[in-house]
């Protein structure tokens, strides 16, 4: 799982994510925290993929395939960053609806759940329906692709998920002087804004509001800490990093399974200058950490 944040603005883009990476077995999750989900598109560049979900396709994995994605793009005549995402969901989805995981998902589903009447194909074994719940859940991935292209200094953020069984999917636009964020946001939404879905599920639930869904938001955010207009844009590093990091605390001391953490890595786009680390993972970073 992944704690990943955008932060847009006609300055320029902030983008940050946790290293955290988690690999199911039959024992459950093992986790370890010096992964990538934060990669600079070609070098030198004026744009950024930030990734979260899927860790990575069976047969390439996403440094690599983001790699001749770049060699690629030089061959396009792309006009906009938006043209970058629809060439990405073009190369991306193929491999992500053919990969093995996808295809094990598409086999499973295709059966009755165990303790069901059989289908055609006949029903899951016990533990072909734990194995089925866990591609369910892990095998969902979003990319966003953010930046500008020189020819057009116009901040851009454009956020898409892929998802096994359903059709190719379409890109989202992110609107300027916004902060979105994927994976598991709702430790910081609680801090933020008071609350967050899970918490208003259950209120509305509890057969005691008598409101609507939309009022219930309006009332719960009518108080919350955000920032009062647009940020400069070293205080959207801090604002992305202070995220994040809250998050991976939260976690941390909370009783689940430690799905974020390890070093948080921040990149920033300005309008002038071109995809800059703040903060990036040395190559001894999993010898140091720990280490005496």
């Amino acid at each position: 799982m992944t704690i990943a944040g955008v932060y847009l603005s006609p300055e320029g883009v902030v983008l940050g994510a946790d290293s955290t990476s988690s690999v199911s077995s039959s024992q459950g999750f093992h986790f370890f925290n010096h992964n990538q989900k934060l990669f600079e598109i070609g070098e030198d560049g004026t744009l950024a993929l930030l990734t979260w979900g899927m860790g990575g396709l069976t047969s390439i994995s996403y440094r690599t395939l983001l790699a001749t994605f770049s060699d690629e793009l030089e061959k396009f005549n792309v006009k906009t960053v938006e043209e970058v995402m629809q060439k990405w969901i073009a190369k991306f989805w193929p491999l992500y609806s053919g990969d093995q995981s996808v295809l094990r998902l598409n086999e499973l589903e295709s059966k009755s759940a165990f303790g069901q009447s059989p289908n055609t194909y006949g029903s899951r074994t016990e533990d072909e329906d734990k194995e089925f719940d866990a591609l369910q859940k892990n095998l969902p991935v979003g990319f966003c692709i953010a930046g500008y292209l020189p020819d057009n200094r116009t901040p851009e953020a454009h956020h898409v998920l892929f998802e096994p069984n359903k059709p190719q999917p379409v890109h989202q636009t992110m609107p300027q002087h916004n902060l979105q964020w994927f994976g598991i946001p709702n430790f910081f939404s609680r801090l933020l804004f008071g609350t967050d879905d899970q918490m208003l599920n259950l209120i509305e639930g509890s057969g005691k509001w008598n409101g609507t869904r939309s009022e219930l938001q309006a009332l719960a955010l009518s108080n919350a800490i955000v920032p009062n207009g647009t940020l400069p844009i070293r205080d959207a590093v801090d604002y992305v990093h202070t995220c994040i990091y809250c998050t991976i605390k939260a976690i941390k001391f909370s009783g689940i399974p430690q799905v974020c953490g390890g070093p948080i890595e921040i990149a920033v786009i300005t309008t002038d200058r071109n995809f800059r680390w703040v903060r990036h993972k040395t190559w001894d970073a999993a010898i140091k950490d720990g280490g005496l």
